[in-house]
């Protein structure tokens, strides 16, 4: 029988955190489901790990695949998926018991909405990223009224402006076909932010969302994160998606693309933080150096944005990196 979810966990050297994850959707209240582990080249024991678990329970599937990257992983478990929804657990996270069933409680009050969307909580003290979506069924209508105007930069919140909702792909349980459509292509290479490259899109194409508000995912958070981590080509990997993003959602409609251009501008803003917590003093040689390898501040305008980050800009597209620093580390 073709089961009513599919969840893929990519998996890469994770060891120490794996079972702790394949256990918590094992012991699900609602058991249909198939788990696809795919070991993405692993070096540890993992991919030992992930055959042990395929033997011992019939719902867990285990590919095995040269290394390709978080997206390459996710897209072969995705055209492994038998289910018409599909949801994503990163394998050094974990999920509340009630998630699944949470999730199906929403498909069927929302009259099977395309994405079901979920909060989350963290390991550690620090507080999750807020969803400022109300709870509920959004239909298209609701959707383009609500969401859309606000969903990857929400200028209405000051200073400098935040996302409606987190880009994070395991929030989330779609239909399949619509991950399919949507996911970035075996081709593309985005060492960061690949969430962000088909979250949005996905939502974009989306005719209905439904919103539990309950805290069903675990993310745990670790230094040696691909976000957590210092990267110091970060202004050149946020190019390459945006760069992706515009190319699938630019030109649709004015306000999607003013929702492009002030999201990406943020994330300059959030790189140059990185470089003033890394460097210190020497931020600006860092800043300067990797702005003007880039040329981001190009590509940047100054339609739709207010006027503090009109200003931001501004100061970027003069090269005056020392004030617009200034500007990050007053704002941090």
């Amino acid at each position: 029988m073709t089961p009513f979810f599919s969840i893929v966990v990519p998996v890469y050297n994770v060891e120490p955190f794996l079972r702790q994850c394949v256990d918590s959707i094992l012991a699900q209240s609602f058991t249909d489901f198939e788990l696809i582990l795919v070991d993405d080249g692993s070096p540890d024991s993992c991919g030992a790990i992930c055959d042990g678990y395929a033997a011992a329970d019939a719902r867990v599937r285990t590919i095995h695949q040269a290394n390709a990257g978080l997206a390459g992983a996710r897209r072969t478990g995705l055209e492994a998926a038998r289910a018409e929804y599909v949801g994503f657990v990163d394998s050094d996270d974990w999920v509340e018991p009630a998630w699944l069933a949470t999730v199906r409680d929403g498909l069927e009050r929302g009259n099977s909405p395309d994405i079901v969307l979920f909060d989350h909580r963290r390991d550690t003290s620090m507080p999750p990223v807020p969803l400022f979506l109300q709870p509920g069924y959004y239909d298209k209508a609701r959707l383009e009224r609500e969401v859309y105007p606000y969903m990857l930069w929400d200028a209405r919140r000051r200073p400098f402006g935040t996302q409606l909702l987190p880009a994070y792909i395991p929030l989330r349980i779609a239909r399949r076909q619509l991950l399919l459509d949507h996911y970035i292509d075996r081709d593309v290479k985005l060492p960061l932010f690949e969430d962000m490259a088909m979250a949005y899109e996905c939502l974009y194409h989306a005719d209905s969302l439904w919103f539990c508000p309950e805290r069903l995912y675990v993310y745990r958070v670790r230094e040696s994160s691909l976000l957590h981590a210092y990267r110091p080509d970060f202004f050149r990997e946020i190019q390459l998606c945006f760069g992706y993003m515009r190319s699938r959602l630019g030109g649709r409609d004015p306000a999607l693309d003013r929702q492009l251009n002030g999201a990406y501008l943020r994330k300059v803003l959030v790189g140059m933080a990185n470089d003033v917590r890394q460097w210190g003093p020497q931020a600006h040689a860092h800043t300067a150096r990797a702005m003007e390898e880039t040329g981001i501040a190009g590509e940047l305008s100054f339609g739709g944005l207010p006027w503090d980050m009109k200003l931001f800009l501004l100061l970027l597209k003069c090269r005056m990196y020392r004030l617009a620093l200034l500007a990050v580390r007053v704002r941090s």
